[in-house]
C-alpha cells in the first residue's frame, strides 16, 4: 500500500519506489488498485468543505453577562427591600404588634355593631324564603338556639355592677358575633351549593 501511495504521488526518491513504478506499469491488479486510490482521492476532494458555523460565543457570553447582572440587580434590590422592611418594622412594628387597647365600652360597642351588621346581612339574604335541606335546617336551629341562650345571658348580665357588667357583656356579644357569623356562613354556603 505504501508503494502504491508513492506511485500515486510520483515519488521516486528510493530505488524500491522506482521499481514499484515499473511494476505498476506492467501489473493490471496493481493498476486497478491505483485507479481505485485515485477515485477515492477524487471523491474526497469533491466533498464540500466544512466551514465552521458562525461563532455564537460572543452572543452567548453577552447574554450570560446580562443574566448575571440581572441576578445581581435582583439580589441587591431584594437586600434593599429587606433592609427597608426591617427598618419600617422596627419603626412602626411596635405599634402594630401592640395596638392601643380599646376600653371596655368601645369593645362592647364594636361587638354590638358587628352583630347588627351580621343580622342585617342575614335579613338581606331572607333565609326564611329559601329552601334548605334537613342537615342545614338542623344546623340553623342549633345555632339559633345558642344565639337565644347568649341573648338570655346578656339579659342576666344587665343586672351586674357596671365594671363587671361591661366586661361580661363584651364576652357575650363577641360570642354572639361568632354565632351570627356561623349562621350567615351556613346560609351562604347553602345558597352556593344550591346554585351549583
Amino acid at each position: 500500500m505504501e508503494q502504491l501511495l508513492a506511485v500515486r504521488d510520483d515519488d521516486r526518491s528510493e530505488p524500491e519506489l522506482a521499481g514499484a513504478h515499473s511494476h505498476v506499469a506492467s501489473c493490471e491488479a496493481c493498476q486497478g488498485e491505483l485507479d481505485r486510490l485515485h477515485q477515492r482521492t477524487a471523491r474526497l476532494r469533491a466533498l464540500p468543505t466544512m466551514a465552521p458555523a458562525r461563532n455564537h460565543f460572543p452572543a452567548v457570553r453577552t447574554r450570560w453577562q446580562w443574566e448575571r447582572n440581572q441576578r445581581r440587580i435582583r439580589m441587591v434590590s431584594g437586600m434593599f427591600t429587606a433592609a427597608a422592611a426591617a427598618l419600617l418594622l422596627s419603626l412602626v412594628g411596635r405599634d402594630l404588634m401592640n395596638p392601643p387597647r380599646l376600653d371596655a365600652e368601645q369593645q362592647l360597642q364594636t361587638a354590638i355593631d358587628a352583630s347588627q351588621q351580621l343580622e342585617a346581612t342575614l335579613h338581606a339574604w331572607d333565609p326564611a324564603q329559601r329552601v334548605v335541606d334537613g342537615r342545614t335546617a338542623r344546623l340553623v336551629v342549633v345555632i339559633e338556639d345558642r344565639i337565644a341562650q347568649v341573648d338570655g345571658r346578656l339579659q342576666d348580665a344587665a343586672r351586674l355592677e357596671h365594671a363587671e357588667r361591661v366586661q361580661r357583656q363584651v364576652e357575650l356579644w363577641r360570642e354572639r358575633v361568632g354565632l351570627m357569623n356561623a349562621l350567615v356562613d351556613v346560609h351562604v354556603t347553602q345558597v352556593s351549593n344550591v346554585d351549583l
